[in-house]
């Protein structure tokens, strides 16, 4: 039966039930309190202590008096947009640390681009404690901020923006637009307080919904040609871009595909049977048979968003618009392609690649080359 408290973060009274942690949480056993604060912070767990008797985790409780108004408001509204994104948290001392640790870098950040009457959340897409998102916003626009990974090296961030550049000035893709601090650099080393230096970037604002929010009326035959024409402008420009000194991205190439499928094999804790294992080890081979000699030819093989599923795509004024480039790197065309275009019915596949050699060709093969990337894409 629920009861009622304080919420821990927003202080409005609140219901809240003592369970057991949720079945997707590292240890189900363990006594949480589900805290149901649908005005403010939705709904959250903490976790608790079973002795003497059930309770939130004293050191919670201790971490939460630390704070100020400011930094409380920004856990509450923080799991907020998360859990209107769809994702649920089981909170414990660690992963609200890492969260003020974020606020902390943030409030660093906003002295670094002399940002003025500015609030912040981090991003509800998702809760990367390595790689943060921030919303920025202030009187008259709004911002995003991408905090890197503690030892992320410059020259990875750099080769990121020469083609976001490069996808706006040859391409005419609207995507991320860097913003410079005060000092006229892109990139910013913020190191707050004696927390370790890391580099963050602000982007311009792309207004518009996500594909991945739209309803499938909106889904119109023409935004899916539209979709297929942006991919082929991003392969397009990656086709004939020359990379300056010191370009650097992973590579998803035929051995980066031979590791995968290594590690699968090796695995104490794949649920494959016997058929499907000996099926999959033959992956590499069948995929080498199938690319041959042209296996890193330019047509086929270069740089690509690499992660470009619905929520990475927003829809600004009809027209798509490629976001969270984290992952790009040198890997193959046709892999960009299946990782949107298995979201589309067959009839909304058959626009989408029409609209896609309306700017450059595929191979005549190409549907049974994605059907390997679709093997590889389950590993």
């Amino acid at each position: 039966m629920a009861e009622k408290m304080s919420c821990p973060f927003c202080q409005t009274e609140v219901e809240y039930v003592i369970e057991n942690s949720p079945d997707w949480y590292r240890d189900p056993s363990l006594p949480v309190y589900r805290i149901d604060c649908h005005e403010k912070c939705r709904q959250y767990w903490l976790e608790a202590i079973s002795e003497p008797h059930p309770q939130i985790d004293p050191a919670i409780v201790a971490f939460l008096d630390s704070l100020n108004d400011e930094q409380r408001t920004f856990v509450s509204e923080s799991t907020r947009h998360a859990c209107d994104s769809g994702i649920l948290i089981v909170y414990n001392r660690n992963i609200l640390q890492y969260l003020l640790t974020d606020w902390h870098y943030a409030k660093a950040a906003v002295i670094l681009y002399g940002f003025n009457d500015v609030s912040f959340r981090i991003s509800g897409i998702g809760f990367d404690f390595a790689n943060i998102l921030f919303f920025f916003n202030t009187e008259d626009t709004r911002f995003t901020l991408r905090i890197h990974r503690a030892g992320t090296s410059i020259h990875e961030i750099r080769s990121k923006i020469y083609w976001l550049e490069a996808l706006w000035s040859e391409g005419h893709i609207k995507t991320l637009s860097p913003v410079p601090g005060r000092d006229g650099e892109m990139i910013q080393s913020i190191s707050p307080n004696d927390l370790p230096s890391r580099y963050g970037v602000v982007y311009d604002w792309i207004p518009g919904e996500t594909l991945h929010s739209l309803s499938a009326a909106e889904k119109t035959p023409e935004l899916i040609r539209r979709l297929g024409n942006m991919v082929g402008r991003m392969h397009a420009v990656s086709e004939t871009l020359e990379l300056p000194d010191g370009f650097t991205r992973p590579r998803y190439d035929i051995d980066w595909i031979a590791a995968k499928v290594e590690k699968v094999l090796t695995s104490d804790h794949t649920d494959a049977s016997a058929a499907e294992l000996a099926k999959l080890s033959t992956l590499p081979a069948r995929f080498l048979q199938i690319i041959g000699e042209h296996a890193e030819a330019p047509d086929v093989f270069g740089l690509i968003h690499s992660d470009l599923e619905p929520h990475n795509i927003i829809i600004s004024d009809g027209q798509p618009c490629p976001v969270d480039v984290m992952a790009f790197g040198f890997g193959y065309y046709l892999s960009d392609t299946l990782t949107l275009s298995r979201h589309f019915s067959e009839d909304e596949q058959t626009i989408f690649f029409e609209g896609y050699q309306e700017i450059r060709s595929l191979p005549t093969d190409y549907r049974q080359q994605l059907a390997l990337f679709e093997e590889l894409r389950t590993l």
